[in-house]
């Protein structure tokens, strides 16, 4: 086998080594996974809508995380948002939209109040460094319908939704 390098090679070469020594900046990662109905699903962080604001002993969590079908199209859509005050988390909101055809198929809504699904999120562990934040938790509760973005909530027909999260996010900034 012969390998020939190009008048180019040299150039790729530097051009790489530049971006490795360049100074990255921290993205988010992570992933959701939750037994919706019943259904085990692992949506990964959509981190550049996710993120946290807010200070080091009272943080504002907003997970969002998306998950697509083989065909890369109608995504599955989990946004997870509390307060995290002296790392007690309160306030939980979650929202759960299935897509097909382009089309919402449902949307459900789960807040933390117990007429509004009783969401609860437990952390297992956080990691503050600089700006970025580290978090593994669970979240449990029951969604249902709503006829005004979660407002009010319909449990009548109720999904239960259980899981666990690891994400680390960046700080939004202003």
């Amino acid at each position: 086998m012969t390998f020939r390098l190009s008048a180019t090679a040299p150039l790729v070469a530097a051009g790489s080594l530049l971006c490795l020594a360049a100074p990255g900046f921290a993205e988010g990662s992570g992933e959701l996974s939750l037994v919706i109905a019943g259904e085990e699903r692992i949506i990964p962080l959509w981190a550049e809508q996710s993120d946290w604001s807010g200070s080091a002993n009272w943080p504002s969590i907003s997970i969002y995380a998306r998950a697509y079908n083989e065909d890369g199209e109608d995504p599955l859509v989990v946004t997870l948002s509390f307060e995290a005050g002296n790392w007690v988390p309160g306030g939980e909101e979650m929202r759960i939209t299935k897509y097909s055809d382009g089309q919402a198929d449902y949307k459900l809504f789960g807040g933390g109040d117990e007429e509004d699904g009783a969401i609860s999120v437990s952390l297992d562990s956080h990691e503050m460094s600089g700006t970025t934040l580290s978090l593994t938790g669970s979240v449990d509760g029951q969604l249902g319908t709503s006829e005004n973005y979660g407002r009010d909530i319909d449990l009548s027909e109720a999904v239960t939704v259980a899981g666990t999260f690891a994400v680390t996010l960046e700080e939004l900034e202003f």
